[in-house]
C-alpha cells in the first residue's frame, strides 16, 4: 500500500479506534455505581448562645448585655459572625441535609469540633451532654446511615471511653474498641474495597519524644485545663435498616447493635489491649506513637489487599492559608514539624491507594496538593468550611458539603457545597440553605477531581485578577464579605495549597515575594508555579505545539462525534467529554502563550 493510499484510509481507522475507546469508556462508567456522602465539620454548638446576648462576649447574656444601648446589634436567630453556633443553626443544617439528600447517602463524615471554643471551661459531664445532643440530632436525621465522627481539638479533653459509648450506634464493635483506646479507628466497606481511616489529629500537635521542648506542645492537667509551655492560656477564638455487616471472621453477630445494620461497613483493628487515655493526657506520647504505627500498618495492609482509602481527620497538615504573616505553624492547633513531615511521607508512599483526604478545623474552603518525586502531583486534600460562622480573624457563612463518588473505587467525582447566607437568614428569620457552587461543571470547570486537576487550578492563582482565583477566594470564606486578596495574601494562599512541608512553605513565600519584587512595574507578574503549559512552552517550539494541537483538535472532533451516539447515555458520558475538553483547553492555553 503506497503512502497516498495509507493517508486516505488513516482517518477511517483512527475514527474506528476513537469510537471503540469511547464505547469502552461508556461501558465502564455505566457499570460504576454512583453514591453520595455528606461532610460536615466544626459545628461548635454553644448552649449559652442567646439572642439577647452581647456579640462582643460570645453572644452570652451577661450583666453587660443589659447596659448596652437599645441600638446595639443583637445576635440573630441563626447565629452571629462573632459567635459559635446556636442550636437553631444546627437544626436548620440537618433539616437541609435531610431534605436535599437524606436517605440516598452512603454515610456522613463529621470531622470534629462539636463543642464550642469555650467548652474547655465546662465540666466533663456537661461536655459529654453537649456531644450527646449533637449525636442524637444526627441520629434522628440519618436513622439508616453511618455517621463517621472524629475528634476535634475542642473535643480533645473528653474521655475516649465515654465518647465511644456515645458513638457506638454508628461504629462496629472493633472500631469502638479501637476508638476507646486512642480516639482513632478504621472502617471497611464490605461491598467494595473502600476503607475509611479516621485519625485523632490531636496527637499530631506534639511530638512523642520532644513534647516538652517543642513550642507546639500541650499538656493537660488532671482537672482538664491546659498548660502551654512558655506560659499562656488558650480560650479559643479561633437506628438502622437491614443491610449486612460482617466481623473480621465473617460472623454477622458480635456488634453492640447487630439488629441495626448499616450500609455494608465493618471495622478491623488489631490494637493491643491497653488502658484509657484522654487525647492529651500524660500517656499521650505513647498513644501518639501507637497511632503512627497503627496508621502505617493499616495503609500497608490496604496496599497488599488492593483496597482504596479515605483518610479523615480534624486538623489538616500544612499551614493555614488565612494566617497571613505566620511562617511557622500556628501554635498548638497545627502539626509539629516532625509530625507534618511524617504524615506527608506516608501519603506520598501510599498515594496510589489514597483516593481522598478530608479535613476541617480551618473554618475555610480550600484544598491541598501533595507532590511526589520530581514535583509530580500525587494526592489531594479537601478542607471543608465550618457550620459555625465564628473564626478568630475572618468569619464565614455556615456551609456543608455533599460529595458524589464511585462507591466501587472510592473515586470522588464531584461535590456540591451548600451554604446559609447568615445575614439574610437572621433578617428574614428563615434559614434557606442553597447551593453555593459545584466543584466541576459550574464553578472551576474541572474535568475530574484529581491531584493533577487541582494542581492545574492552583497554578492559575498567580494574580488577584485571575477569574479562578477570584472564585476560589470568594468561596474561601463562603461568600462572606472580605477584603481583596493580593500580594502577600495571594502568595499565602498559593503556598499553603501547594507547599505542605513547613520549610517548603517558608521557601515558597520568600521565593515568590522576591520574584514579585523583581517584576515590579511589569503589567503582569510571572506565574508563581511552573505549570505544565509553561514547562512545555520552554521544551517545545511554537510550530511543533501548534501542529500537535491541531492534530489533537481533529482527534477530539472525531471523538465527540462518537459520543453523541454512545447508546444514548448522555449523562453517563459527561466525564468522557470532560477529558477531551480538558485536552483542548491545554492546547488552547499553549497556543495563547505562543
Amino acid at each position: 500500500m503506497d503512502l497516498n493510499r495509507l493517508l486516505k484510509v488513516f482517518p477511517g481507522i483512527a475514527l474506528t479506534w476513537v469510537c471503540f475507546l469511547v464505547a469502552a469508556c461508556c461501558v465502564k462508567l455505566t457499570d460504576a455505581r454512583v453514591g453520595y456522602f455528606w461532610h460536615i465539620t466544626d459545628l461548635h454548638l454553644d448552649t449559652a448562645y442567646n439572642t439577647k446576648g452581647d456579640t462582643f462576649r460570645s453572644c452570652w447574656l451577661t450583666e453587660h448585655s443589659h447596659s448596652n444601648t437599645a441600638n446595639a446589634k443583637r445576635p440573630g436567630l441563626y447565629g452571629d459572625y462573632m459567635c459559635d453556633s446556636p442550636w437553631s443553626l444546627l437544626e436548620s443544617a440537618t433539616q437541609a441535609m435531610k431534605s436535599k439528600q437524606g436517605d440516598n447517602v452512603e454515610f456522613v463524615l463529621w470531622t470534629g469540633d462539636g463543642l464550642s471554643h469555650s467548652a474547655k471551661r465546662m465540666h466533663e459531664s456537661k461536655r459529654l451532654a453537649v456531644l450527646r445532643n449533637i449525636t442524637d440530632l444526627l441520629s434522628r436525621t440519618f436513622p439508616s446511615q453511618f455517621v463517621f465522627p472524629v475528634l476535634g481539638h475542642e473535643d480533645a479533653s473528653s474521655n475516649f471511653e465515654q465518647i465511644g459509648l456515645l458513638w457506638k450506634q454508628w461504629l462496629p464493635l472493633e472500631a469502638v474498641q479501637t476508638f476507646q483506646k486512642g480516639g482513632y479507628y478504621t472502617i471497611e466497606q464490605t461491598k467494595s474495597r473502600l476503607r475509611i481511616i479516621a485519625l485523632n489529629t490531636n496527637y499530631m500537635r506534639h511530638d512523642a519524644k520532644y513534647s516538652q521542648s517543642h513550642p507546639s506542645a500541650v499538656k493537660q492537667r488532671p482537672d482538664g485545663s491546659y498548660h502551654y509551655p512558655g506560659g499562656g492560656h488558650y480560650g479559643g477564638t479561633d437506628q438502622h435498616m437491614g443491610k449486612h455487616y460482617h466481623t473480621r471472621e465473617g460472623s454477622s453477630t458480635g456488634y453492640l447493635y447487630s439488629d441495626r445494620q448499616r450500609n455494608g461497613y465493618s471495622s478491623s483493628s488489631n490494637l493491643p489491649d491497653g488502658g484509657h487515655a484522654s487525647a492529651l493526657s500524660g500517656s499521650s506520647s505513647h498513644e501518639s506513637e501507637k497511632q503512627w504505627e497503627w496508621l502505617e500498618e493499616v495503609l500497608a495492609k490496604s496496599s497488599r489487599n488492593k483496597e482504596t482509602v479515605y483518610i479523615v481527620g480534624h486538623i489538616p497538615p500544612g499551614s493555614d492559608e488565612r494566617h497571613i504573616g505566620h511562617p511557622m505553624p500556628y501554635g498548638h492547633s497545627s502539626y509539629t514539624e516532625k509530625n507534618n513531615m511524617r504524615y506527608l511521607r506516608l501519603v506520598k508512599r501510599y498515594s496510589s491507594i489514597i483516593q481522598g483526604q478530608f479535613f476541617g478545623h480551618l473554618h475555610s474552603d480550600s484544598f491541598r496538593v501533595v507532590y511526589g518525586e520530581g514535583g509530580k502531583p500525587v494526592s489531594w486534600m479537601m478542607i471543608a468550611p465550618s457550620i459555625s460562622p465564628r473564626r478568630n480573624s475572618e468569619s464565614n457563612n455556615p456551609a456543608m458539603r455533599l460529595y458524589k463518588f464511585d462507591t466501587d473505587t472510592g473515586q470522588v467525582l464531584d461535590y456540591t457545597q451548600y451554604y446559609l447566607d447568615l445575614e439574610q437568614a437572621n433578617k428574614l428569620e428563615e434559614a434557606v440553605w442553597q447551593p453555593e457552587y459545584n466543584l466541576t461543571t459550574y464553578y472551576y470547570g474541572l474535568s475530574e477531581v484529581s491531584s493533577m486537576a487541582l494542581h492545574n487550578l492552583a497554578d492559575r492563582f498567580n494574580s488577584a485578577d485571575d477569574t479562578q482565583f477570584m472564585k476560589y477566594y470568594r468561596a474561601n470564606s463562603v461568600r462572606h464579605a472580605t477584603s481583596t486578596c493580593e500580594g502577600v495574601c495571594l502568595l499565602n494562599h498559593y503556598c499553603a495549597i501547594t507547599r505542605l512541608d513547613y520549610r517548603e512553605f517558608r521557601s515558597c513565600l520568600e521565593t515568590a515575594a522576591k520574584a514579585m519584587a523583581s517584576k515590579n512595574g511589569t503589567p503582569r507578574a510571572t506565574s508563581i508555579g511552573s505549570s505544565w503549559n509553561t514547562v512545555m512552552g520552554h521544551l517545545l517550539s511554537a510550530s511543533f505545539v501548534r501542529t500537535v494541537c491541531k492534530a489533537t483538535i481533529v482527534f477530539i472532533a472525531s471523538a465527540l462525534s462518537c459520543l453523541v451516539v454512545c447508546l444514548g447515555l448522555r449523562q453517563t458520558v459527561k466525564p468522557c467529554a470532560g477529558v477531551f475538553l480538558s485536552t483542548a483547553t491545554h492546547c488552547s492555553n499553549a497556543l495563547e502563550r505562543k
